[in-house]
């Protein structure tokens, strides 16, 4: 994977992040407030509930259902009612089954599902561009933070059995988000859909268990932390209204965090973001 950018207001936590800490962040802390807010299309879902069961589950469905299921087991196992069926000919037989008929009983069940597993969850929110200035604007404090660039990443999350959990993933933008349906595969929009508003962003994000994550006290609240190699750390890149004084001090901590990685400017000329020739 190519590189990766994280947007910090406080050029301070660089010390921090270049030895490899990266932060997840729950997702009642996120700025979105849509993030894991489960929306149902009845339209979609009862269209969905149709194709199953005229045409019944392909190979490629099983494939998802049996993903969708390892996400249950791994972040909400007592909201798995069934066992996923182990072939195609169980699966189109349980989809037949009169529970499904009801679209109330699918919402509620679907909320307290998607509540519990976003109080589960955290994430991990890079971008795919440095140069962006309103992520400059919004993300490090009006370019008086900073970004990490990161390389490699997809050698420390490879990703798992539920194809959601512990990989990096692009956000799909959309205008409407139609939300989880009887399609196997919906579920996934739960954790990498958002609204187009917040395309700017060209969001690649990892979603971790926070179980997995060490756990910080600051006051209180708990940060919650995952490492990765320092390997993977490339640069700092310094917003071009960070102060001297800010800029020489992470230099010198960054020195003896990791030597190896680079600290350089970002500068915004000619409405347009680069990195400063030294």
């Amino acid at each position: 994977m190519s590189a990766l950018f994280k947007f910090m207001g406080n050029p301070a936590v660089a010390q921090s992040v270049v030895t490899g800490a990266v932060k997840f962040t729950p997702i009642a802390e996120l700025n979105d407030p849509a993030e894991l807010n489960p929306t149902l299309n009845r339209e979609a879902v009862e269209a969905s509930l149709k194709r199953l069961r005229e045409t019944g589950y392909s190979e490629h469905d099983m494939l998802h259902l049996r993903r969708q299921g390892a996400v249950l087991q791994t972040l909400a196992p007592e909201y798995q009612a069934v066992p996923i069926p182990a072939t195609r000919e169980q699966a189109t037989a349980l989809i037949h089954s009169r529970f499904y008929n009801s679209t109330s009983t699918l919402d509620q069940l679907l909320t307290s599902t998607a509540r519990m597993i976003a109080s589960r969850v955290g994430i991990f929110c890079l971008s795919k561009r440095f140069d962006s200035l309103p992520m400059w604007a919004h993300y490090a404090n009006n370019a008086a933070g900073l970004a990490i660039e990161f390389a490699d990443l997809d050698s420390s999350f490879e990703g798992d059995a539920t194809g959601v959990l512990r990989e990096p993933r692009e956000v799909v933008y959309e205008s409407e988000i139609e939300g989880v349906t009887f399609d196997p595969r919906s579920h996934e929009s739960l954790f990498f859909s958002k609204y187009s508003d917040w395309s700017y962003e060209q969001e690649v994000r990892v979603v971790l268990p926070l179980s997995e994550c060490r756990v910080m006290a600051t006051g209180s609240s708990s940060l919650y932390l995952f490492d990765v190699p320092r390997t993977c750390v490339r640069r700092v890149i310094l917003g071009w209204n960070v102060q001297p004084t800010m800029a020489n001090a992470v230099r010198a901590a960054v020195a003896v965090a990791n030597p190896r990685v680079a600290v350089v400017h970002a500068q915004f000329r000619r409405g347009r973001v680069t990195l400063a020739e030294d």
